[in-house]
């Protein structure tokens, strides 16, 4: 009997050793499970607060730098035009009703804070239709601002010249407009609008903005003779920049004899004394019609594009075939069963012109294959799908003879415009290259006057991938997790996966479920960086006039990657890309690829080809993602292009303009020597008529597409119905 009792006391204590540990793991995975719920709601409410690339205004009362006394007035048929003796600029209704407080200047150069206003201010009527104010900005910056007021159209035009007496870095110049009116509609940096929910702050890139309603209304729009348009959606201020750094990216590479890879941020600009800048924008006001017509990023109707680019390194002719006509036995177009060919999918193609160390790279003139390879490249130019460039001319730093016999032959057989520098990183080879002496007219290596000379005027700026990489404002969140900084760690998890608009449109369960699929924010498929939100600048294409003259260059984010395809998730990986492509049409984005497809690296594999039965061919999980796209292109939905098309378009749309009449008819004039075709615009509204007839057209929601051809030099009349 006692040892039964032994035996039945044994169990019970056991058993109640077990129930104790089963609630301590319970109590254990219920405080992980609420410290986890803790974690990712405090992530969520934290990350609704957007980051502002606006100077701080919380102890800035704009209307200090305008006295009200002396004011010089001009009046139209639809506004007052009110400027007093210190500069301050008033525009009020004719009934007397202010629809802007204040007009001010705002400056950061190096060596100086935040500016506000002029010194030394003279304001002047030049004539019945026009007042000057001049004044002096900080280090002696001599700014004059023109104000012309039109009797024939609701609207004032302001040109601003701006002359530097010493040599001056600039980070921002800016023209600050008070309005007295809210924010009616935000026309977004996507081309997308805003009517009736605000983010408190916006990049507009050079789109617009539309204050109030009725005869105490404002509308500024296209404005490519600015830098920017910076938006303050809360305090209803627009900041109109003249100059700003963050529009203009750029990075040089210096030389380095130990290969380092060091590089300097240049994006400020940096204007030597006596140089001078003019700028000019105009804004309507009152009497004009009640929608506005907004230039899609792309042309024909289509919502979204794509732009392949390739770095020419370590490929060859079999995995040339393999990419483009879907194997190394195909050495014709026509007969291509997949690639990039196959689907007439465009890329912008960079190559090696020379390979005089007789390194394992293709190159047009020095290799064993260049026969078949430059057949090759002929086969791809003539189809005018493709963008042929130099990846500089050769592995190595070129010398002045080879660089000129490359860009004049890439220009003669392949009218090239384009241009993707190569092995530059290091700061130790290819000195030729647009971020480093390129642009140097006191190296050996300068190549500025050869580029204007056979017309190379695209250039691919890494400066995107080198700030963002190396950003001081980059979270870890391990690392933050490791410190226990909690609220940190899972703001930035949450920024990655989502963005603002996101969170705020999305209930929290929604969001959270959408935060468990997304893949890393790196994999965005769109250029507009929405993930960063509408205040993120994410300028597409820019010049930035004093450290790269009239060149332009052309933004990259990362190098994408396919790795994933040859792998057992590539079925998977290939749902993701669809996903991403999706995402990019609903965003109505822009995404330029920066890739190695036909890349041979021993010990790596890219995902794009691969070896079947001992021959090269398409890998079968990339060429499904070439194919969707080519069917969303197809569907009239995704713009498939090049660097080259796409920046000539863009170019040619930065000198369309706009008329906005009193009785609702809108002028579009093309101020290009070339005619544009399928010059594509939206309206919120249901029915447009160019020229009395109705042009092609497409419903997204509540927006009509609609595009047409527009002679050189000629205006068409659009009429807008609600």
């Amino acid at each position: 009997m006692n040892t039964l009792r032994k035996i039945i006391n044994k169990r019970t204590f056991s058993l109640s050793i077990r129930k104790l540990s089963f609630k301590i793991l319970l109590g254990f995975v219920l405080v992980v499970a609420i410290s986890l719920i803790l974690f990712i709601i405090q992530g969520y409410f934290s990350e609704f607060k957007p980051v502002s690339y606006l100077p701080e205004m919380n102890t800035i009362n704009l209307d200090q730098y305008q006295s009200g006394v002396n004011q010089t007035k001009l009046e139209s048929p639809w506004y007052i035009l009110l400027v007093d003796e210190d500069g301050g600029v008033t525009i009020k209704t004719l009934e007397g009703e202010v629809i802007i407080s204040n007009l001010t200047y705002y400056a950061v150069c190096e060596g100086t804070n935040n500016n506000w206003g002029l010194d030394n201010v003279s304001v002047k009527l030049n004539c019945d239709s026009i007042i000057s104010i001049q004044g002096e900005g900080p280090l002696a910056v001599l700014v004059n601002i023109l104000l012309t007021v039109h009797k024939d159209l609701p609207k004032i035009d302001v040109d601003i010249k701006t002359r530097y007496n010493i040599n001056t870095i600039v980070r921002r110049e800016a023209l600050v407009a008070e309005f007295d009116v809210p924010v009616s509609e935000v026309y977004r940096k996507n081309r997308q609008i805003d009517i009736k929910s605000f983010d408190s702050e916006y990049w507009l890139e050079r789109e617009g903005v539309r204050f109030g309603r009725g005869s105490r209304s404002a509308l500024i729009y296209h404005t490519p003779f600015v830098s920017s348009l910076q938006l303050d959606s809360e305090k209803n201020l627009l900041f109109i920049n003249l100059e700003y750094f963050l529009d203009h990216p750029y990075t040089d590479i210096p030389y380095q004899v130990d290969g380092g890879g060091r590089w300097r941020d240049l994006s400020t600009a940096n204007y030597s004394a006596g140089r001078e800048r003019i700028n000019n924008f105009s804004i309507y006001f009152g009497n004009f019609p009640k929608v506005t017509p907004r230039l899609m990023l792309v042309p024909d109707g289509y919502l979204a594009g794509y732009i392949f680019t390739e770095h020419a390194d370590g490929a060859n002719i079999r995995t040339h075939r393999a990419v483009y006509f879907g194997s190394e036995e195909i050495s014709n177009f026509k007969d291509a069963v997949g690639g990039f060919a196959g689907h007439k999918i465009p890329t912008t193609k960079s190559v090696f012109y020379a390979n005089p160390e007789g390194l394992s790279l293709i190159s047009i003139r020095d290799d064993a294959d260049y026969p078949q390879y430059l057949d090759f490249l002929d086969q791809l130019y003539k189809t005018g799908l493709y963008d042929i460039c130099l990846h500089t001319p050769d592995n190595f730093t070129s010398n002045r003879k080879l660089l000129e016999e490359s860009i004049k032959y890439m220009k003669d057989r392949f009218n090239t415009k384009t241009w993707i520098d190569h092995g530059m990183y290091s700061g130790k080879i290819n000195r030729e290259c647009f971020v480093c002496d390129g642009l140097n007219p006191n190296s050996e290596f300068y190549a500025a006057d050869l580029w204007e000379k056979f017309n190379t005027l695209y250039f691919w700026s890494p400066a995107v991938e080198f700030i963002s990489e190396y950003s001081p404002n980059y979270v870890s969140i391990k690392k933050e997790i490791a410190k226990l900084n909690f609220r940190k760690a899972s703001t930035e998890l949450w920024g990655r996966y989502l963005s603002q608009r996101e969170l705020k449109e999305n209930t929290f369960y929604t969001a959270f479920i959408k935060l468990l699929r997304r893949s890393s924010s790196k994999s965005e498929l769109n250029s507009l960086k929405p993930i960063k939100g509408d205040s993120y600048p994410t300028p597409l294409y820019w010049q930035n006039l004093t450290r790269t003259n009239h060149f332009y260059s052309w933004v990259t984010d990362y190098v994408k990657g396919y790795s994933k395809l040859s792998s057992n998730k590539a079925k998977k990986q290939v749902i993701i890309e669809q996903r991403l492509l999706d995402k990019l049409l609903a965003d109505w984005g822009l995404f330029i690829n920066h890739g190695y497809f036909p890349r041979i690296r021993p010990g790596f594999d890219d995902g794009v080809w691969t070896v079947h039965e001992g021959k090269v061919i398409i890998n079968p999980y990339f060429d499904r993602i070439l194919e969707i796209m080519a069917r969303l292109r197809d569907e009239g939905n995704l713009f498939i292009t090049t660097v080259r098309d796409m920046l000539d378009y863009w170019i040619l749309i930065e000198n369309v303009s706009f008329k906005y009449m009193s009785d609702g008819i809108i002028y579009i004039y093309n101020g290009n020597d070339k005619p544009i075709k399928g010059l594509s615009l939206v309206v919120n509204a249901s029915n447009v008529w160019i020229n009395n007839k109705i042009p092609k057209f497409r419903r997204v929601g509540e927006n009509t597409i609609f595009w047409f051809d527009i002679p050189a030099r000629n205006q068409v009349s659009l009429i807008v119905e609600p």
